[in-house]
């Protein structure tokens, strides 16, 4: 399963920031590029500048091999009135985010909470009820209404620089966070 770099602004149910806004900010560092259909990019030329990878050599492949091929690395916008959540399934593993307790039988509620995460979970240690989009998924899993995407990255391996974070939140007037979870 492909795995992708999710960036979201908090809270993540709350109505999203304006898309263009967005656009905009990713636009003026660089890291987005050409449009290769609606809601799709190449990433642009600051790429290496705003993404930190761990380890010496990642292994990326920034162009198709051919038409309609998207298992290279690019960058997507997701807008959507009703989140799903997403996770890296190889480790994620949801925890309440007023006590830490891991949450139990999680995978058998995964299906439901996929399509859907402003369902309801209630926490047995600490009685804290919220929205599955709020649990603590330690950056393995998200769900927000409005999400970039980077494809084809894995898990662990990059992490978006603090500074195109911060010019997210000053653009938005939202805290922004990240996630590597499933591509879409």
């Amino acid at each position: 399963m492909d795995t992708s770099l999710y960036l979201y602004p908090l809270p993540p149910l709350e109505e999203p920031p304006d898309l263009s806004r967005v656009r905009q900010v990713l636009r003026e560092t660089g890291l987005l590029g050409e449009e290769l259909e609606p809601g799709r990019h190449r990433v642009g030329e600051g790429f290496f500048r705003w993404i930190t990878f761990a380890g010496c050599s990642p292994h990326l492949r920034l162009e198709p091999r051919e038409a309609g091929d998207w298992r290279f690395t690019h960058l997507r916008f997701h807008l959507q009135r009703r989140p799903g959540l997403r996770i890296a399934l190889q480790r994620g593993r949801p925890r309440c985010p007023r006590c830490s307790a891991p949450v139990p039988q999680w995978q058998e509620r995964l299906p439901q909470w996929r399509l859907d995460a402003t369902v309801s979970h209630l926490c047995e240690q600490c009685g804290h009820r919220g929205p599955v989009a709020e649990l603590d998924w330690r950056q393995y899993g998200m769900a927000a209404r409005l999400s970039v995407e980077l494809c084809r990255v894995w898990p662990g391996e990059a992490v978006p620089a603090d500074a195109l974070l911060a010019n997210l939140e000053e653009a938005t007037a939202r805290p922004w966070a990240y996630a590597w979870a499933e591509s879409r």
